[in-house]
């Protein structure tokens, strides 16, 4: 997936991302770095099913030149199989590549919210 970090642990304590105090630990979410690794997740997702059908072909027809011996069967069961699992992986990856970007946009509406209900005062210290 996306070799960015999708999430990173701040220190809270005076650091940039302040606001949590007292040393607790926050978290800051990427955006970017979650909706390219959504993009990642869909593309695997359409190379699997780009490359199970002719594999899956490549097998049926092997097994038409083997036709009543026992490799036959076995050659069909296998692309049917593999044929499930391949799809079955894809509709995974489409489902995850899809929330990441789901969340992605989720967390950029979050902070446009935020951002604008936020209001510029003078510090009491100073």
């Amino acid at each position: 997936m996306a070799q960015a970090r999708l999430v990173r642990c701040a220190a809270a304590e005076g650091g940039q991302h302040g606001g949590f105090g007292g040393g607790q630990r926050g978290y800051a979410a990427d955006p970017d770095a979650i909706k390219k690794a959504g993009g990642k997740a869909l593309d695997i997702r359409q190379d699997l099913l780009d490359a199970a059908k002719p594999t899956c072909a490549e097998t049926l027809r092997a097994a038409n030149g083997v036709a009543g011996w026992r490799s036959e069967d076995q050659l069909r069961k296998t692309a049917r199989l593999w044929e499930e699992q391949t799809f079955a992986l894809a509709e995974r990856m489409g489902r995850t590549g899809g929330n990441l970007q789901h969340n992605a946009a989720s967390y950029r509406t979050a902070e446009a919210v935020n951002t604008a209900g936020m209001k510029a005062v003078e510090s009491p210290w100073g």
